[in-house]
């Protein structure tokens, strides 16, 4: 009875490596890059370079800085004996302050908003395909899962072999980001690559 409840136990660990990894919610790096710019693939729709991607990301960190006060927070400045009106008042003036200074940002990388929206989309797929591997903890769940499922019947072992070719593919898909590829063409996909620590960070995705 080991072998099932080996099984078992290294299961629960692959189900809490991927999730978390999906889960998990910069600065870009200091290498260059690659700088030429670079026409993606048909359902991306812009031209891509490392200053536009770098553009990019400035703006969305401008964007994401502090957020909009809340309606509770409205709420309460709007009660408040003392200043509430002209709190409030502020609060709204930064956040115009910063979303001007994000779209300055934006017009001095050259960025319109369908390249902003086809940024973000790209982006998004890249960091959702890297949290996708599992990180090192589902690489040695699998390991143990591959030890242990000699031990078990015939009938769970083709399952659980089953589940270890689909969560393999998943790790190559994730390392090789060829569905991403596949949409946008390996030439954006590489751009987006040079600022890969950036592009996890902005998205959430702990860097491997």
């Amino acid at each position: 009875m080991r072998g099932p409840s080996v099984v078992a136990a290294v299961l629960l660990v692959l189900v809490g490596a991927t999730s978390c990894r999906r889960r998990e919610s910069a600065r870009p790096a200091a290498d260059a890059g690659p700088v030429a710019a670079v026409t993606s693939g048909p359902d991306a729709g812009l031209e891509l370079s490392v200053a536009k991607l770098d553009g990019f990301l400035a703006y969305e960190r401008l964007l994401r800085g502090e957020p909009a006060p809340s309606s509770r927070e409205v709420r309460r400045l709007s009660q408040a004996v003392d200043g509430g009106a002209r709190a409030l008042e502020e609060a709204y003036a930064g956040l115009r302050r910063r979303t001007e200074r994000a779209q300055a940002v934006r017009v001095d990388a050259g960025l319109s908003q369908t390249e902003v929206q086809a940024l973000e989309t790209l982006t998004a797929e890249v960091a959702l395909a890297r949290a996708g591997s599992g990180g090192p903890e589902l690489e040695e769940a699998l390991r143990s899962l591959e030890a242990a499922k000699d031990q078990l019947p015939a009938e769970q072992r083709a399952g659980v072999e089953r589940t270890v070719v689909r969560l393999r593919a998943q790790q190559d898909r994730a390392r090789t980001l060829s569905e991403v590829r596949a949409r946008w063409g390996d030439e954006a996909v590489d751009v987006v690559l040079a600022r890969e620590k950036a592009v996890l960070e902005l998205w959430g995705v702990p860097a491997r």
